[in-house]
């Protein structure tokens, strides 16, 4: 082999280590996410969502909801799909922290946190998580378990959905039919 020869095929294969690490390298950057809720949606039979001391109850009854407690109002089925296909669809990505005195910070205290609960029939809690939304991260919101002190950044912002007022759950009940459209007219021929 020629000199020439020799010197291509060394910054050859040094272009092909340096791209090979380079690879490597930006592989260790990708995030990895993990869906909050994994489980079968036929299992929940309650859903609390508690905001400081504002608190409701959405339960199915065979196939639909209600609110409970409030019979004025029929469940909006948009919110109950926002719930289903948005929600607890929410991915965990970053940990933002481990450390209990930095939840004030990301809105995911006992006290500053929106409570989401699911309950199995039996009265089981299937999930507790809460949600924080500080700073000016409208894109994004904070999750944690009740149950870890790990805070995680979430993949989607979720936390406008989790109201907890009822007239956002439900709208008014349509009125009962009229009289007049209840009467049959004779057929006097």
């Amino acid at each position: 082999m020629t000199k020439e020869i020799k010197i291509v095929i060394g910054l050859l294969l040094g272009l092909i280590i340096v791209y090979l690490f380079n690879v490597r390298s930006q592989n260790s950057y990708e995030i990895n996410s993990t869906a909050i809720f994994n489980k079968n949606i036929d299992d929940i039979a309650f859903i609390n969502i508690q905001d400081g001391k504002t608190e409701l109850q959405l339960v199915r009854s065979d196939t639909t909801w209600k609110i409970a407690k409030v019979d004025s109002l029929v469940i909006k089925d948009n919110q109950i799909d926002n719930l289903f296909n948005k929600v607890l669809t929410v991915r965990q990505e970053l940990l933002m922290t481990s450390k209990p005195e930095k939840w004030e910070k990301f809105g995911v205290s006992d006290s500053t946190g929106r409570h989401l609960k699911l309950y199995k029939q039996d009265g089981s809690v299937i999930l507790h998580y809460l949600f924080g939304n500080t700073g000016q991260d409208y894109q994004h919101n904070y999750i944690r378990d009740v149950n870890s002190n790990d805070v995680y950044r979430t993949d989607n912002n979720v936390y406008y959905l989790l109201n907890t007022s009822n007239t956002y759950w439900g709208k008014p009940l349509p009125p009962p039919p009229s009289i007049d459209s209840l009467i049959v007219p004779n057929d006097q021929n």
